[in-house]
């Protein structure tokens, strides 16, 4: 789920909202789907913080490409 900034609809509010949602100078972030929902029916404003990439091609693998066969070696497998 998307992290999201919370905006409360009384400016500079600081304490508990809704879900116990800890508010400092009017704003929160939360990833709770439920809070989220709440909040975006009641008049909060709800802003992403960590959008996906619009192209992950441009992202590099977390490690080597392994260009190895996944079939069975010719060694393998035979009796003899």
């Amino acid at each position: 789920m998307t992290t999201v900034r919370i905006t409360a609809p009384v400016i500079g509010f600081t304490g508990e909202g809704p879900g116990g949602l800890p508010f400092v100078d009017g704003t929160a972030t939360t990833c709770d789907p439920a809070i989220i929902g709440y909040c975006q029916g009641a008049g909060y404003t709800v802003e992403p913080l960590d959008d996906p990439p619009d192209d992950e091609s441009d992202t590099e693998p977390d490690g080597p490409s392994d260009t190895r066969s996944t079939g069975r070696s010719a060694a393998r497998g035979k009796g003899g």
